[in-house]
């Protein structure tokens, strides 16, 4: 006898499977990334089909199968529709949806990064975004989500020596896990990058694990374009050099 089971989740990503059937990627409340086969649900006469698409938050009944879960009922809680009329919304969530679910393992359950994944898309949903806030709210949920995986970079201290850096005497290392002082340097191996104190006093401003109240904070400062292209970059090649490990 099958057991039911019942939960909220984020549907991540959906993949056509045979003529009518599709697999969802779904970060669920209580059993953290599952992958649910939706048996004929791409029929025009399926009950579900409404209630579960991608970027959709929904309750969601399962059973396990040998292989897969498979969905039994589904009940739409809310659909977003800010992100899903609004492009540069939707590449938002495209691109950390696709960050998350390469970083996060299957069935993990995870209180902090379920209230990480709800905090970005009800902040998408909310906020006026212009491109500058677009990417800030961007690069504010990618560090916080890399922190709460245990891959946060050490912006306070030398990776190395574990003193203090000074405003004038650092380098971000991306390979070696975040600064190294100048007296630091022989040890580095990996590729030497620069951070600006400013980009600097961002970061650390945006990983403090107060999703809410950091980012109501940081929303309200005037960040320089500058500061944007520099997080663009060190975030792209921090990731690269995490997954690479992964």
């Amino acid at each position: 006898m099958f057991i039911h089971h019942r939960t909220k989740g984020y549907i991540l990503k959906r993949e056509n499977i045979s003529e009518a059937d599709q697999v969802f990627l779904i970060y669920t409340r209580d059993f953290g990334k599952i992958k649910v086969s939706a048996k004929a649900i791409r029929r025009l006469n399926s009950k579900l089909r409404s209630f579960v698409q991608v970027f959709y938050l929904s309750e969601i009944e399962f059973i396990q199968g040998k292989v897969l879960k498979t969905l039994t009922d589904a009940i739409l809680i809310q659909r977003f529709d800010s992100i899903r009329k609004n492009l540069l919304k939707l590449r938002l969530a495209y691109s950390f949806s696709k960050i998350f679910n390469a970083l996060v393992k299957n069935q993990e359950a995870d209180e902090k990064l379920w209230q990480l994944l709800n905090g970005f898309f009800q902040s998408l949903e909310a906020e006026k975004l212009t491109p500058t806030k677009a990417q800030l709210i961007y690069y504010f949920f990618f560090w916080n989500l890399l922190s709460i995986l245990g891959y946060g970079p050490e912006l306070k201290s030398c990776v190395f020596c574990r003193k203090k850096v000074t405003p004038d005497r650092f380098f971000w290392i991306a390979g070696e896990g975040g600064l190294v002082c100048k007296n630091c340097l022989d040890k580095v191996k990996a590729r030497i990058g620069k951070i600006d104190i400013q980009t600097l006093k961002v970061l650390r401003l945006m990983i403090n694990h107060e999703l809410d109240r950091d980012w109501k904070t940081l929303k309200k400062l005037k960040i320089d374009l500058k500061i944007i292209r520099n997080l663009k970059i060190i975030s792209k090649r921090y990731f690269n050099h995490i997954y690479e490990k992964r």
